[in-house]
């Protein structure tokens, strides 16, 4: 169920606050998330590495994705876009010469990009449908991160008022809708992957969840799942490959 609550967490000025140096998102290791994400992206994706792609970032935060891109792709050209300016500033000062940086939405993404990558964003969303609609709109291909089977209590993040950081739920065929509207060609989702030291337990976490889930399954409560994400390849259908 979406509730029609209007989204805190997705102000700008929130964000660019959060963004700022020494702000939240470096406090919270937002910059070895990024990082992590995009070396799991690159370990699974299967495009051509030495080919002369166009690749967007979108919502790239500080931008710590793109050494790993160029690192992957050295023949590519990076692009990378976010809506909060501190976010862009700050990427432009760090990573100008190894991408192209822009404020802008998701929404005021335009133009065709060989890849649009989406990292651990679209489950900030209610609309993420409409979203992913855009993105694959203006790419051949589409690749989206994002946490695996995330619940709160053993429901869906979609049974809960949308007031706190990550609002909706992904498994394997939450985007196969794409696929009945026309608008992909082909969707590929991984398996479900940890993310160590950025989405994952810790080993104690680990120790201490076993040791429950014992005492849920003897009481015939639902188990808790390991803290893991999901990548969706997605080609558009009008792609020539």
């Amino acid at each position: 169920m979406n509730h029609a609550v209007k989204q805190p967490l997705l102000s700008v000025e929130w964000w660019n606050a959060y963004f700022s140096d020494g702000g939240g998102w470096e406090r919270n290791r937002g910059r070895l998330q990024t990082r992590a994400f995009a070396e799991a992206f690159c370990t699974r994706c299967r495009l051509d590495r030495e080919a002369p792609l166009t690749i967007l970032d979108a919502s790239c935060a500080l931008g710590d994705a793109m050494p790993v891109l160029r690192r992957s792709f050295p023949n590519a050209t990076l692009f990378g876009s976010d809506f909060s300016d501190v976010a862009i500033r700050r990427c432009r000062e760090r990573f100008g010469e190894l991408a192209e940086f822009s404020v802008r939405s998701m929404d005021e993404i335009d133009g065709t990009y060989d890849l649009i990558y989406s990292s651990a964003t679209l489950e900030h969303f209610v609309d993420c449908e409409r979203l992913a609609r855009h993105l694959l709109a203006h790419s051949r291909h589409l690749a989206v991160l994002v946490p695996y089977n995330e619940q709160r209590n053993c429901l869906d993040l979609e049974c809960f008022p949308p007031d706190g950081d990550h609002v909706r739920t992904f498994r394997e065929h939450s985007f196969d809708w794409l696929l009945e509207e026309g608008l992909a060609g082909r969707i590929e989702p991984s398996e479900p992957f940890r993310v160590p030291g950025a989405w994952s337990w810790t080993s104690k976490q680990r120790l201490v969840q076993t040791a429950k889930n014992v005492a849920r399954w003897v009481l015939a409560r639902p188990l808790r799942h390991e803290k893991t994400m999901i990548l969706f390849r997605i080609e558009n259908a009008a792609a020539d490959t």
